[in-house]
C-alpha cells in the first residue's frame, strides 16, 4: 500500500474528468462571447452605415454648392447603385473631387443591399436609401425638397 501512496504523489497532472470539465467550460464561455460579439459587428456597421450616408450628404451639399444642382446620372427618378453614379456623374463626377472615394457598404452582402441613389430630372433633389442590418430594412435620407416617394416602400432614416 504504501509503494501505490507514492508512485501516486509522485504522479503530477490532471484527470481526464478534471480535463473535459475545464474544456466544457471554456467552450460554454466561448459561445457567450461570440454571441455577444455577433451583435457588437452588426451594430458597428450599422454605426458605420450612418457615418457613410452623413459623409455623403455632406459631399452633396458641397456639390450643390459649387455646381448648383446635386450630382446627376442615368434616368431620373431611376435608382442606382450609389458607387456607380458618383463616378460617372454629371456635371462632374462626385469622386475624385468630392470625396476621395464613395463608401461600400460593410457587410460581405453588399452586392445584395448596396447604397441606392436617385435624383430628378433638374438635379435640385435627391434620395439616398440605406440598408440597415439591425432593422432588416432600407430607409431613407433625401433631400430637403422632399422626394420622399421615392424609395416609397422605405421610411425616412432617423439615424
Amino acid at each position: 500500500m504504501k509503494a501505490i501512496m507514492k508512485i501516486l504523489q509522485k504522479q503530477k497532472g490532471f484527470t481526464l474528468i478534471e480535463l473535459m470539465v475545464t474544456m466544457a467550460m471554456i467552450g460554454f464561455l466561448a459561445s457567450i462571447i461570440l454571441i455577444a460579439l455577433g451583435s457588437a459587428r452588426l451594430k458597428a456597421r450599422d454605426a458605420k452605415r450612418v457615418t457613410d450616408a452623413k459623409n455623403v450628404i455632406k459631399s452633396f451639399e458641397l456639390y450643390l454648392n459649387d455646381n448648383g444642382v446635386y450630382p446627376q446620372y442615368g434616368t431620373a427618378g431611376t435608382e442606382y447603385d450609389l458607387t456607380t453614379a458618383m463616378t460617372n456623374a454629371t456635371p462632374v463626377p462626385l469622386v475624385p473631387g468630392y470625396m476621395s472615394q464613395t463608401p461600400v457598404d460593410p457587410a460581405l452582402l453588399a452586392q445584395n443591399h448596396p447604397y441606392r441613389y436617385v435624383t430628378d430630372a433638374g438635379g435640385r433633389n435627391f434620395g439616398l436609401a440605406i440598408y440597415f442590418e439591425a432593422d432588416g430594412a432600407y430607409c431613407k435620407y433625401h433631400s430637403s425638397g422632399g422626394l420622399a416617394s421615392w424609395f416609397s416602400s422605405a421610411p425616412d432614416c432617423v439615424r
